[in-house]
């Protein structure tokens, strides 16, 4: 028969399996909540949103998701409005930096970090362009290294080539073939958990439609 300190013992380490599995799905229903408003908020509303992600991401226990979001919905402002670029930039690289610490996704990661560059870049492209785009690009191609399946890099690549000039080797046929890779990998990709990162398919379509255009 066990010993009345190993039933306690067992009790207790079952009450903390319990915890930990209620906690678990707490957070993955904030997530999936918060996540879902992205696709229904307009970017001016995504500050506030990028707030309670800090919060999250902030909880012990919480992944690597929260502070990518919180990444993500300071860089999506930035990208609009360069009066506030630089600053949101630097709350945002703070969140990647969190994200990378508790295990994020490498090319998910750098994806968001190709965007923080872009955002610096138009507060001044005349003189940032020789920094932030190639640092942008850097990012990008450590994204396609770490997925090669990863969407988000090639619409982002997609993106960036369709509104370089043809002399300095942009041009929609430079971007239609990643623009066409990047909505293939979004047909086929599986999103697990559904607050993993997902972002961007519309867009890409979208900018596929006018690489295609005459």
């Amino acid at each position: 028969m066990k010993s009345l300190k190993q039933i306690v013992l067992l009790a207790l380490i079952g009450l903390t399996g319990l915890c930990a599995t209620a906690q678990e799905t707490a957070y993955a229903d904030v997530m999936n909540r918060k996540v879902a408003a992205l696709d229904s908020l307009p970017p001016t509303e995504y500050v506030a949103l990028a707030t309670e992600f800090s919060r999250i991401a902030a909880v012990s226990g919480a992944d690597w998701h929260a502070a990518y979001y919180a990444a993500y919905c300071r860089i999506i402002p930035a990208l609009g409005d360069p009066s506030e670029a630089d600053r949101l930039s630097s709350e945002a690289e703070t969140m990647l930096t969190l994200a990378e610490s508790l295990g994020g996704d490498r090319s998910e990661i750098a994806c968001l970090r190709s965007m923080v560059a872009t955002a610096r870049l138009l507060v001044n492209p005349q003189e940032r362009w020789q920094t932030y785009g190639m640092e942008s690009s850097r990012q990008l191609a450590i994204a396609m290294q770490a997925n090669p399946e990863n969407p988000r890099a090639y619409y982002l690549q997609a993106q960036s080539l369709l509104y370089t000039p043809a002399q300095f080797g942009g041009g929609k046929d430079k971007a239609l073939p990643l623009a066409q890779k990047a909505v293939a990998c979004y047909a086929a990709a599986t999103v697990s958990p559904a607050y993993a990162p997902h972002w961007g398919e519309r867009q890409a379509r979208r900018l596929l439609s006018q690489c295609q255009a005459e």
